[in-house]
């Protein structure tokens, strides 16, 4: 089989090319969508490219040191005709003009051409306009520091997670001018969302509210429920964390291997996939909050402001652009490994929960929201709620493997309320983040351990105190 190089193509050989396919990343980059096939010839021929860890990583690298602004297409691995091919993918590129030594290129037919100076003008004003971009937008008010320890944790993960060459030595405002985040020298909105301090106090809609209702809508009593201000790294990984300790879990051995392997009711990748693109794609200039709400049949997340200008419903089942209405915020998200490649949430939602055999998520416009809607499975009566088979340890467990010797100490002397240094005492572990990693939050997902501050969670007023589920679960053992 033969392929064809076209407006949105390119074929090299092999990756001793990257140079030449540099200029053809530029062009695609400032032509909103292109792919680079290493392994294909330029005529068309499937020769295949030997393909490592160490190439992916070079590659990834190259791309990221070569052009600027700083360019994050996807590079993965395809199997074209049992042939490995390495596919480098720009899609929707949110930082136009881009630059290769100093020049910039766009792509017409099969071949490079070199942007004119009034297109080069026209994608810089764009670029710094808030009028085109509310991500940009400067926060003029704002004159506190940025969150450091953010930063810090940031740059390690996008260098695990993407392989991202930053200098963290260099200067913070540098770093931060870097990734987009500061627009005329002065923190921008995605910057501020991401590294910024009492995020709130300056923007009281940018919460995440979550609530677990008994029933089937919202007029049924509130069990369980979390409002999320924080930046945006935080309101996803604490309203996952909502969703996991509200949701079943199923825990079994595994007799081949012997070890206890355990299986949540809605996949967890996936409950995190709908709330980190309801974080990274909401419309941050509507006076409207992201609300996840669980209910006894159901788990909705929504997300205000509907789908972006020229997306819809149809498009959504079938390959279409990636229109990105916060791409600084959704870069950013992308680096620390929140979410993967543009334009892949809901085929990746819809694999996960079919693999796992439940139905797709239902994907929905309502009164400007765009909502995700994981249907639950129905459960025999006896396991309802307010019929519930009292939890023993085999069917609750932990996360991280916890002996139960372990959860039977930690639960029993949360009896009372206790400060996180208190319980590391009584366990003589030194090392706090490691101690919460492995104890405290595992028990907070299970729902055997709850916050008394739940709305702060790094508040230095908090304390940890057993639930009745936990109570439940230390009684029958």
């Amino acid at each position: 089989m033969k392929f064809k190089e076209s407006e949105k193509t390119e074929f090299k050989k092999s990756t001793a090319e990257l140079n030449q396919a540099l200029v053809d990343l530029c062009a695609f980059a400032n032509s909103d969508t292109g792919t680079v096939y290493f392994g294909i010839s330029d005529r068309g021929e499937i020769v295949g490219q030997l393909i490592s860890d160490d190439t992916l990583k070079r590659v990834s690298t190259t791309i990221l040191s070569s052009i600027e602004p700083r360019l994050y297409p996807n590079v993965y691995v395809e199997k074209i005709d049992g042939r490995d091919i390495l596919v480098v993918e720009v899609k929707n590129s949110p930082e136009k003009p881009y630059f290769y030594k100093g020049k910039a290129y766009k792509r017409i037919g099969t071949t490079n051409a070199y942007l004119s100076r009034y297109e080069i003008e026209k994608y810089l004003y764009e670029r710094e306009n808030s009028a085109y971009r509310f991500d940009k937008t400067i926060i003029k008010k704002y004159k506190d520091k940025i969150a450091i320890k953010t930063l810090r944790w940031f740059l390690k993960q996008a260098k695990e997670e993407r392989n991202l060459p930053v200098d963290t030595t260099e200067n913070k405002n540098i770093i931060l001018s870097k990734l987009g985040l500061f627009t005329q020298d002065k923190l921008n909105f995605a910057g501020f969302m991401a590294f910024g301090r009492e995020i709130q106090r300056y923007f009281p809609d940018t919460i995440v509210k979550c609530a677990l209702f008994e029933g089937i809508d919202k007029t049924g009593k509130i069990l369980d429920h979390i409002e999320i201000k924080d930046n945006i790294f935080n309101q996803i990984d604490y309203a996952e964390n909502f969703i996991l300790r509200n949701i079943r879990k199923s825990a079994w051995i595994n007799p081949q291997t012997g070890r206890r392997e355990e299986q949540y009711e809605l996949p967890y990748l996936a409950i995190r996939e709908a709330i980190a693109n309801a974080v990274a794609h909401r419309d941050y200039r509507i006076p409207s909050h992201i609300d996840v709400a669980i209910f006894d049949d159901r788990v909705e997340v929504w997300s205000p402001g509907g789908l972006p200008l020229g997306i819809t419903m149809k498009d959504l089942f079938k390959k279409h652009i990636s229109v990105l209405r916060n791409p600084a915020i959704a870069e950013v998200l992308f680096l620390a490994g929140y979410i993967e490649r543009w334009g892949t949430g809901i085929d990746k939602m819809n694999r996960l929960m079919q693999e796992q055999g439940l139905v797709i998520p239902e994907y929905k416009e309502i009164s400007g929201n765009f909502v995700v809607i994981f249907k639950r499975k129905k459960i025999r009566t006896s396991e309802q709620v307010g019929e519930q088979v009292v939890p023993s340890w085999d069917q609750v467990g932990t996360k991280l493997g916890l002996s139960w010797d372990e959860v039977e100490r930690l639960l029993s002397f949360c009896s009372k309320e206790q400060a996180i240094s208190n319980i590391q005492r009584q366990f003589k572990w030194t090392n706090r983040t490691k101690f919460r990693n492995k104890y405290i939050s595992p028990l907070l997902q299970d729902g055997l351990l709850k916050m008394t501050i739940p709305d702060k969670p790094q508040s230095s007023k908090q304390r940890y105190v057993i639930t009745e589920k936990g109570k439940q679960v230390l009684e029958t053992g």
